[in-house]
C-alpha cells in the first residue's frame, strides 16, 4: 500500500496502544513514540510516509514536533490528535502544514477517511515530483538536440563556406596551370615568370588561410593586465605603417583615452585591433588622384549598459572612392553590432574582396565575442568605414 510507513506519536500508552493495533490491521507499518523528542530522534531512520501526532505532550509538544517533521521530512504527511477544547491548535497546526486533524477519542472511520486523504496527497506529490522529473530530462533531451541540430547547421554552413574559399584558391591555380602550360608550349619565358609568380601567389594564400583556420580554433587567453591603450593602439600602427606606406596609404592615430593603465586582455585586443587595421589597409587601395588613409584611435566613454568602456577604431577612405568590402558583408551577414551576449555572430569566411576569405573579420567577431567585448560597424559617408571595439574596463582609480 503507498504511503503505509506510519509513526504514531503519543504520551499515553493506553492510546499508543489501541491505535497501533488499529493501524497495522489497516495494513500500516507502525512506528510508536511516547514522547515527541523521541519521534524526532526517530525520522531518519523511520524517514515516515505519514505521522499521527497528539498536539498536547509534555516537553516538545505536536506543533514543535509539527515544524520539526516539516523542516527535515517536508513531505510527510501530518495529522494531529487534538481534545474538544483544542480547536484553535487544531487551526494552528494547519497553519503550520498538518494535512488533518482528528479529535479524541479518535472514531475509526473519521480515521480511515483521514489516511486515505494522507494517501491521496503522497499519490499527488509523488506523480507531481515523477511529471516535473520527466519534464526536466524531456527539457534537456530537447535542448541537446537543438543545440546539435544547430552545430551541425553551422558546421554545415562553416564547411560551404570554406569550400567557397578553397574553391577561389582552385580556380586561380587553374588560371596559373593555363598561363605555365602557356609558356611550356610557346617557349615563351616571360609567361613562365608570371605563372611562378602566380604560383607563389596562390600557395602563400593557402598558407594564410590554413593559418588562419590554425588560430581560429585556439581559445582567447583569459589574461588580464595593466594597459596603456594609447601604447597599444601606437603599436598596432607601427605595425601596419610599412605595409601602407608600400600602397601609398597613410595611416593616422588619434588617441584620446590617457596612458591609463586599465586592466585589460591586452593580446585579445592586440589581434582583433591588428585584424581590423590590415582589413582596412586592404580596403584602401589609393584612387586615382585621391588619398588613401587608414586613422587608428581610442577614447574613452561612459555608456548605460557596459559602464566605464575604452572605444578603439579603426576608420579606412573606402576602395578607390567606392563601396567598402565589408559593407557588401554587412548587410548579407552582420548587424549593426556583434559580440558581447550575441555570439560571434555573421556567416563565416565571406568577403567581397578578391582575394578575401572572411576569416580575419570572423575571428575578430569570435575574439570580442569571448572577451565581451562589442563590435560595431559603421559606413562613412566618404564610402569608407568606421569599425569600432568597445571594451568594458575597470577605472582607473581602481588600479
Amino acid at each position: 500500500m503507498q504511503g503505509n510507513s506510519l509513526l504514531l506519536v503519543d504520551d499515553e500508552a493506553g492510546i499508543r496502544t489501541v491505535l497501533g493495533l488499529l493501524l497495522q490491521d489497516m495494513g500500516y507499518a507502525v512506528t510508536l513514540a511516547e514522547s515527541g523528542e523521541a519521534a524526532l530522534a526517530m525520522l531518519g531512520a523511520v524517514n515516515p510516509d505519514i505521522v499521527i501526532t497528539d498536539i498536547k505532550m509534555p516537553g516538545m509538544d505536536g506543533l514543535a514536533l509539527l515544524q520539526a517533521i516539516k523542516q527535515t521530512l517536508p513531505q510527510t504527511e501530518v495529522i494531529m490528535l487534538t481534545g474538544h477544547g483544542d480547536m484553535e491548535l487544531a487551526v494552528t497546526s494547519l497553519r503550520l502544514g498538518a494535512g488533518d486533524f482528528l479529535t479524541k477519542p479518535v472514531a475509526e472511520n473519521a480515521l480511515e477517511v483521514a489516511l486515505q486523504r494522507a494517501r491521496q496527497r503522497i499519490a499527488m506529490q509523488q506523480a507531481l515530483r515523477q511529471y516535473t522529473t520527466q519534464l526536466e530530462e524531456l527539457v534537456q533531451q530537447r535542448t541537446q538536440e537543438l543545440i546539435a541540430t544547430e552545430r551541425f547547421a553551422a558546421v554545415g554552413e562553416t564547411a560551404a563556406s570554406l569550400a567557397h574559399a578553397i574553391k577561389n584558391i582552385a580556380g586561380a591555380l587553374e588560371g596559373t596551370m593555363f598561363v605555365v602550360e602557356e609558356g611550356l608550349k610557346r617557349n615563351k619565358p616571360e609567361l613562365l615568370e608570371e605563372g611562378w609568380h602566380m604560383v607563389r601567389n596562390d600557395v602563400d594564400r593557402l598558407r594564410k588561410l590554413a593559418m588562419s583556420l590554425l588560430d581560429l580554433g585556439k581559445p582567447t587567453p583569459a589574461v588580464h593586465e595593466p594597459t596603456n591603450p594609447e601604447a597599444l593602439l601606437q603599436e598596432v600602427a607601427r605595425l601596419i605603417t610599412p605595409q601602407g606606406t608600400a600602397a601609398g596609404i597613410v595611416v593616422e592615430t588619434h588617441c584620446a583615452a590617457g596612458t591609463g593603465p586599465y586592466l585589460l586582455n591586452a593580446q585579445a585586443l592586440h589581434a582583433c585591433l591588428m585584424n581590423l587595421a590590415l582589413n582596412a589597409l586592404e580596403a584602401s587601395l589609393p584612387a586615382a588622384g585621391g588619398k588613401a588613409w587608414v586613422q587608428l584611435g581610442v577614447t574613452r566613454e561612459l555608456t548605460e549598459n557596459m559602464g566605464e568602456t575604452l572605444v578603439f577604431y579603426v576608420q579606412d577612405s573606402g576602395q578607390n572612392g567606392g563601396a567598402h568590402p565589408e559593407q557588401g558583408k554587412k548587410a548579407q551577414a552582420e548587424p549593426d553590432t556583434a559580440g558581447g551576449g550575441q555570439g560571434p555572430g555573421g556567416i563565416p569566411f565571406v568577403s567581397l574582396k578578391e582575394q578575401g576569405n572572411g576569416i580575419g573579420l570572423f575571428a575578430t567577431r569570435k575574439i570580442a565575442h569571448e572577451i565581451g567585448a562589442e563590435l560595431c560597424f559603421t559606413p562613412l559617408p566618404s564610402g569608407g568605414m568606421e569599425v569600432r571595439l568597445s571594451v568594458r574596463v575597470e577605472s582607473a582609480s581602481a588600479l
